[in-house]
């Protein structure tokens, strides 16, 4: 695997000392590459334990959880509710996740169905980062026309779960996090939810009343029309939007 990430003269013996530790669990690339390594050091702050700790949770997980086996077909009908599309990307050249919650109906699948359509979306936009060198993704989160029948009671416990597995299992990987349409009741959903994130992921989440916001992210062509862009593009689903 390519390396699109730069080693500093600092991480350089942090990095080798966490390399050492992996390879005597496993020499397979896709657990023991550079970049991997480098996001779980420099998400623990370059100290070799604790990122040998985190490295341990997320290899365990994986293996487990089998992640990287989530297919489209398998999610096909999440596909189709229109819900969580990738489009475009920011002015840091990350691949943005748009998720739209009026199109979220809780009934309609159960919080573990739900988790597992978001590792998805999360390894496909890590792909597509990798391929474009940028290594992290964004999210435009939109709340806007929700009604009392997108209204979720597992809520607060799937943001708690959303938080805790992309801090301790996607190192590095989420760039910012765009919020629209925040009403109170968000507000105390999200003052529920903060304490769960660290510093580095408090700082990249932009709250923000409505869609004019994001021009100050995004260039207009890399936004779609009713995000005050110039961009044409309508996601295919829901199949009567």
């Amino acid at each position: 695997m390519e390396s699109i990430l730069t080693v500093s003269p600092q991480e350089q013996g942090p990095l080798s000392d966490l390399t050492n530790l992996v390879h005597e669990i496993t020499d397979e690339e896709k657990y023991t590459n550079q970049d991997m390594l480098l996001r779980v050091l420099r998400a623990r702050d370059l100290k070799v334990q604790a990122a040998y700790e985190m490295w341990q949770k997320w290899y365990k997980w994986r293996k487990d959880y089998r992640a990287d086996e989530i297919t489209e077909e398998e999610m096909k009908e999440h596909i189709k509710t229109g819900k969580a599309f990738f489009f475009g990307e920011d002015n840091e050249g990350r691949p943005c996740l748009i998720v739209r919650a009026r199109y979220h109906w809780p009934n309609q699948f159960s919080l573990e169905e739900t988790m597992r359509y978001v590792i998805y979306l999360v390894e496909q936009g890590v792909k597509l980062a990798d391929e474009r060198h940028t290594g992290q993704i964004c999210v435009i989160y939109d709340r806007g026309d929700i009604s009392s029948a997108n209204k979720d009671g597992n809520l607060i416990e799937l943001g708690k779960s959303l938080a805790a597995m992309l801090q301790d299992f996607y190192a590095e990987r989420l760039g910012a996090v765009y919020i629209l349409h925040v009403n109170w009741l968000y507000w105390l959903i999200f003052q529920a939810i903060k304490p769960l994130l660290n510093k580095k992921t408090r700082n990249k989440m932009h709250i923000l009343r409505n869609a004019e916001g994001l021009k100050e992210h995004f260039h207009p062509s890399q936004l779609m029309v009713e995000y005050g862009g110039e961009n044409e593009f309508r996601c295919p689903f829901p199949e009567h939007n």
